[in-house]
């Protein structure tokens, strides 16, 4: 197995309620990260639950009355998985999912005392479940920003109501007990420390990344058809309605289509309404492992890099889809503003919506198409050349190593 660390570098725990391994689906930031990192001479754990965010079905146990964890090693990093309550909709036993997974980590004694422990938030109950384990072994706690809350709750329609105040004190909580805040986006860190008062010298920039040679092959066949992928969440968040509209407005073209892979939420009713309104040019697929990702974006001519409207994602968001997209060299179609367009722009690497409606969707698509296919490829060049050197996964993980080395001596 490549990459093992000797056992005698500093540990780290890194909680994740949902990290996965890269053999399945959706985001494999901390697993990747966690590699690199033991290639630096760490010895790295990834806290995670079992219970898969689309399917929600068990993927490591029988079923909910197995209640040991599990441990897997990939490439020299090893995932603890952990029982988590299970769960099929959006109501009270979601939210028992995720309290139940806190508890189980507090409830694992069998694991080796890490030098770290880092939470990150998908939510913050593993956070502060990991805030509570560090504590109990006296090692310094680093909390990671992937969502803030309470305003992701704002960002998918919610309200300023008592779920909303309860997280803003767990979230408060959290801010002033941690050592060290990781951010994905640099917006996140400029709004930790003007509006919740986070000392900017406990803010991290860890943004996620991409592995440039796991896109060995970028080369694409000329075709008739010109198609934008989706890879990702089908969820609330990701406006994925905007498509729809837009692959409404281009039915006149049938040399272009959308192809949407991934699950989540939402769905269901995409594929409702992509099949009422008779969408020919609308594709949806299962979502695919990791290691199978590089195949599927060779299928396609451009990615779509697109989010709901919301304040929050001018600056709060860090999209693993659209470093895979330029680490596969796709140019990108647009339409989140703020920080995730000025990296479209720096990297050169493909055309903006001027919003988020599907009229404006269909327009960006209609111009990257009208560029043609070598004024394209120039763009998806300069864009892996602008991921690898901004966003390489080494020069990430170079980020965070020195951040913890400087914690554990400080």
């Amino acid at each position: 197995m490549s990459g093992v660390a000797d056992g005698t570098g500093p540990s780290l725990l890194w909680v994740n309620h949902f990290a996965v391994s890269p053999a399945e689906g959706g985001g494999t930031r901390h697993f990747e990260l966690g590699r690199e990192l033991v290639r630096l001479g760490w010895r790295v754990d990834i806290a995670a639950s079992d219970v898969n965010l689309h399917t929600r079905a068990y993927t490591r146990r029988a079923g909910p009355a197995d209640r040991a964890s599990v441990t897997e090693t990939v490439d020299g990093v090893r995932f603890r998985w952990l029982w988590a309550a299970p769960y099929r909709g959006n109501d009270w036993r979601r939210v028992w999912n995720w309290g139940s997974f806190g508890l189980s980590l507090l409830g694992d004694r069998k694991a080796a005392r890490p030098d770290v422990v880092i939470g990150s938030s998908p939510h913050l109950f593993a956070a502060w479940a990991a805030l509570r384990l560090a504590r109990r072994l006296e090692v310094p706690f680093v909390l990671e920003v992937r969502d803030l809350w309470p305003e992701s709750l704002l960002a998918v329609g919610g309200r300023r109501g008592a779920a909303y105040w309860a997280f803003d004190a767990l979230a408060r909580h959290l801010y002033a007990h941690a050592a060290r805040i990781v951010v994905l986006a640099r917006g996140t860190g400029e709004y930790l420390a003007r509006e919740r008062g986070v000392a900017a010298e406990k803010i991290v920039y860890v943004p996620n990344g991409v592995d440039p040679a796991a896109f060995a092959d970028v080369s694409r066949p000329p075709r008739e058809t010109f198609t934008l992928v989706y890879a990702g969440a089908h969820g609330p968040a990701n406006g994925l309605d905007a498509v729809l509209d837009a692959a409404d407005r281009l039915r006149g073209r049938p040399d272009v289509r959308f192809l949407l892979v991934g699950d989540g939420p939402a769905k269901a009713e995409l594929v409702r309404a992509a099949g009422e309104r008779g969408l020919r040019n609308v594709e949806f697929r299962a979502p695919v492992a990791k290691a199978q990702v590089p195949a599927l974006l060779a299928e396609a001519d451009a990615g779509l890099m697109v989010l709901r409207e919301s304040p929050l994602f001018a600056f709060g968001v860090s999209p693993n889809k659209l470093f895979d997209y330029l680490g596969a060299a796709l140019p990108v179609v647009c339409n989140v503003p703020g920080e995730v367009a000025g990296m479209v722009r720096a990297a050169d690497a493909g055309v903006q919506a001027a919003d988020a409606s599907g009229e404006a969707l269909a327009d960006a698509v209609l111009r990257l198409a009208g560029e043609g296919a070598e004024a394209r490829a120039r763009r998806g060049e300069s864009g892996r050349a602008w991921v690898a050197r901004e966003h390489g996964r080494e020069v990430v993980a170079a980020r965070l190593d020195a951040a913890l080395r400087g914690l554990l001596r400080s």
